[in-house]
């Protein structure tokens, strides 16, 4: 009996050396994987009981293929000659180019790999493409609900490719650009960095157009310093500021500005439960087709915290989300869920202070970037506080 060890890259790789080197009716007595190489025994003229009795186990049970539920030992296999079935070949002479080309996995030979599969998955769980691919989503803070889901829907090998399809039909871009003129406002929760979204927009538009083209509105008299924050970035810019306190007031300021091409709204920012927010809501419904008007969500929102906070938004015509102040959050993905939900696209993310260089339109691309740089930070924090998740506190 002639025994040698053979490794390579992978099984095929392996098994191609065997069979050039003992021929096909060679029989493979162990294998295992050793620093990403895989690493296989083989003998010609194989002695069962002298294998057994240098070994010192007991002898090999009947082969996987004939009893695929006997899968709790390893026996050695005939190694198959191309293109046959996994009976050993009467011939001792290597196989022909003809069989060369033909495929190395006959039927039999599937059956014996798939109950080894089940025998691997049953003790050491999921494959670890899956397990990967659970532990990535929950770092980037999505919900069990959601990645059971996501994960139900097929094979998840390619499982960012399809996160960025799945992003990109359940959310979307929204079709809303600054190049055209029109009239923008911006709505959110308290917070939510309305007034620095509103200057980095302007701001824009201002370096490409001109101050002429730009004015500003705000309703923001409740915040402290609201409006004067606004009207320091107004000075700046060289565009005029009115404060609108009612409909009235909105109506003559829109009037008044009638020949500017971009003009934008900041709102004050107010609880869900606060009755004024609703009025002022309905100021802005009021205008219709005429107005653009994005949400502005913080990036750290999650959970119930989420849907009880932007409730009231979703009862207007809304164009579009502006994701505000990702560089403060390491996982915002509980915010693409919501969106996801509501059908609402995506028009802009910001990720710090800089006016306007730090607000960006959103393709989905750099939003999945996002997604994998912050999940670092999120499982930095996950690992120092094990009981904190984004979704793991009910309120």
């Amino acid at each position: 009996m002639k025994i040698k060890r053979f490794s390579g890259a992978n099984t095929r790789e392996v098994l191609q050396q065997i069979r050039g080197t003992l021929g096909p009716e060679a029989v493979i007595l162990s294998n295992r994987e050793s620093d990403g190489a895989v690493e296989i025994v083989a003998a010609i003229d194989f002695d069962e009981k002298q294998w057994n009795e240098t070994q010192s186990i007991p002898a090999w049970p009947e082969p996987l293929r004939t009893h695929p539920e006997k899968t709790e030992a390893f026996q050695p296999a005939q190694l198959p000659a191309q293109g046959a079935t996994i009976a050993p070949s009467q011939s001792s002479t290597n196989p022909s180019p003809r069989d060369m080309s033909q495929p190395l996995a006959s039927a039999p030979l599937r059956d014996e790999l798939q109950a080894l599969k089940q025998l691997v998955e049953r003790r050491w769980g999921p494959q670890p493409v899956q397990q990967s691919a659970q532990e990535a989503l929950r770092e980037m803070g999505f919900s069990e609900e959601w990645i059971s889901e996501f994960l139900e829907q097929g094979e998840c090998r390619e499982w960012e490719l399809k996160l960025l399809n799945t992003l990109q039909e359940k959310v979307g871009i929204s079709q809303t650009s600054l190049e055209k003129p029109g009239l923008f406002v911006l709505l959110g929760p308290t917070g939510s960095g309305k007034t620095t979204s509103i200057a980095k927009l302007a701001a824009a538009q201002v370096l490409r157009h001109g101050p002429h083209s730009v004015a500003l509105l705000t309703t923001d008299t409740y915040r402290i310093a609201g409006v004067e924050q606004l009207e320091i970035y107004a000075r700046i810019l060289g565009v005029p500021l009115d404060v609108i306190k009612g409909p009235e007031d909105l109506l003559k300021s829109l009037e008044k500005h009638r020949d500017r091409s971009w003009i934008f709204i900041d709102t004050i920012g107010m609880g869900p439960r606060d009755p004024r927010l609703n009025e002022q809501l309905q100021w802005f419904a009021a205008l219709g087709a005429d107005a653009q008007r994005f949400l502005l969500i913080p990036a750290s929102l999650s959970g119930r915290n989420l849907a009880t906070v932007l409730q009231p938004y979703t009862d207007i015509p809304l164009s579009g989300a502006i994701i505000s102040k990702i560089d403060e959050t390491p996982a915002f993905a509980a915010v693409l869920e919501w969106l996801a939900a509501q059908h609402l696209p995506v028009a802009w993310y910001s990720d710090g202070q800089k006016v306007p260089e730090d607000m960006h339109e959103a393709p989905w691309e750099q939003i999945m970037n996002l997604l994998k740089m912050n999940s670092a930070l999120h499982k930095e924090r996950l690992a120092d506080d094990p009981g904190s998740r984004y979704h793991g506190t009910q309120l």
